[in-house]
């Protein structure tokens, strides 16, 4: 396993992060012993980053985790997110208040079996509440021992520069793969100026990625990608769009050309989106979610594929010029 510094922190990451989305249950059935089972292989792979959050599966992702994990805490870096609040209906909302905050860290802390987080992350900007608001109350929990770094997910450029105008933002979470590129042109050049690291999200493109989709694979309604499961996706809908229509058919064009260059280069379609992903210097690591230990073994052959320029090259010409 490669391992990079998360920006100016001091924290060492996997360049491959565990990904515990699917431990909560929004990917169709999902059961907590091959979660279990799949956390503690990666462990056993050199894998040290862990990524949930409060709203997986409304706080189960984090006590998986944290069964999972059992007395290896103290070797890993949890990552958790606060700002998204639900409701007794199951409603999610955005929050990002000092109240919300304060109460989702320690209901995170209880949940994952810890008194601290290594990496405490905003999961969306909440526009409603001012980013001084929200990165002052961050700063508390810094002070106090029970966070030790902050982040920021889904947040742009312009809004990371307002939150670092009261406290320094040490890593941000965008959503970043060969299908959703548009961290490109401004926030992955600004992170790698400004000492920020990124630790991307959907480096498959949620199975997109993968090589096992056809056109006519369809998902069941309890697994966001059928587009049935959120009565209003608001920002999400440009991840669920990438599986529906025309797009979805262009996107299985394109990883029918990759699997070539894949096939070429010795790996899978899917080892080479993660060997893409963290060929770009802004990233510190890949989130992979895995429900089964075999699909993170799979993940991990992408670590030691080392792009040429020339392959970089046809990678980028089949993304821009299939039609």
């Amino acid at each position: 396993m490669e391992y990079r510094r998360l920006g100016n922190s001091d924290l060492s990451l996997s360049v491959i992060g565990f990904g515990c989305w699917a431990m909560g249950g929004s990917w169709g059935k999902t059961d907590d012993r091959e979660s279990i089972a799949a956390a503690r292989r990666a462990l056993d792979l050199g894998i040290n980053f862990f990524d949930t959050a409060d709203i997986y599966g409304f706080g189960h992702s984090e006590k998986v985790l944290a069964e999972a994990l059992g007395p290896r805490r103290k070797d890993v870096v949890i990552g958790t997110k606060a700002g998204l609040a639900w409701d007794e209906h199951g409603c999610m909302f955005r929050s990002s208040t000092k109240y919300h905050i304060m109460n989702a860290v320690e209901a995170s802390l209880k949940r994952l079996k810890t008194d601290y987080i290594d990496l405490y992350q905003i999961h969306w900007p909440d526009y409603h509440t001012p980013f001084e608001i929200t990165m002052r109350t961050m700063d508390e929990l810094v002070k106090s021992g029970k966070v030790r770094y902050v982040g920021v997910s889904n947040f742009t450029v312009k809004q990371m520069k307002e939150c670092m105008k009261i406290k320094p933002i040490h890593s941000l979470q965008p959503p970043y793969n060969m299908l959703m590129r548009g961290i490109e042109k401004d926030s992955l050049p600004f992170c790698l100026k400004s000492g920020i690291g990124v630790v991307a999200y959907g480096p498959l493109a949620y199975g997109l990625l993968t090589g096992k989709f056809t056109k006519d694979t369809s998902f069941p309604k309890d697994d966001w990608r059928s587009g049935e499961l959120f009565p209003d996706p608001g920002d999400w809908q440009e991840h669920i769009d990438l599986f529906h229509g025309k797009q979805f058919r262009r996107n299985l064009q394109i990883v029918e050309k990759l699997k070539k260059v894949a096939n070429r280069l010795g790996k899978s379609v899917g080892q080479l989106a993660i060997a893409w992903v963290l060929s770009n210097p802004a990233i510190t690591s890949a989130i992979v979610g895995a429900k089964r230990p075999s699909q993170l073994e799979e993940n991990v052959g992408g670590v030691d594929l080392r792009l040429a320029k020339q392959d970089l090259r046809e990678i980028d010409e089949i993304l821009t010029k299939t039609s």
